[in-house]
């Protein structure tokens, strides 16, 4: 059982806000993982701790905690049988995307959206240009 203070120095973390920042983006996923100890101090068994470890090398990948939290969220509700295990039932047998898959979903068509207006604008702004003379032949 690790606590908060461990886990700043666990996580490369400089604070413990930080840590707890992290905990509560994934507190749905953590919570069989969570337990308090004396002076009800906060503490994270090994399987949290990993989990966090996850949360954390997709925050440093570029993620925001948001976006890192639904990915973690997206990989516990399609493959049960993972270190992240979600256990809900199947309503005759039929697989139903969760709400962590969908907000997945939106965030990366948002971003797939901003990435093609950016090469839009790139592309326009290396278009080639005619030779500077030419304006003075008469030409474009």
């Amino acid at each position: 059982m690790y606590t908060v203070a461990e886990l700043v120095q666990l996580l490369g973390l400089s604070t413990e806000n930080q840590v707890r920042n992290r905990i509560e983006a994934v507190r749905d996923l953590l919570v069989p993982e969570l337990r308090r100890g004396p002076n009800n101090q906060l503490l994270v068994t090994e399987r949290g701790l990993e989990l966090l470890r996850g949360l954390q090398d997709l925050v440093q990948s570029g993620y925001t905690l948001k976006e890192a939290s639904n990915i973690l969220r997206y990989k516990a509700e399609q493959d049960e049988n993972s270190f992240f295990q979600v256990s809900h039932k199947r309503e005759q047998n039929q697989e139903k995307p969760g709400p962590g898959w969908q907000q997945l979903l939106e965030h990366l068509a948002r971003e797939l959206e901003e990435l093609r207006r950016r090469v839009d604008a790139l592309e326009a702004a290396h278009r080639p240009r005619p030779p500077w003379w030419l304006s003075w032949l008469g030409g474009d």
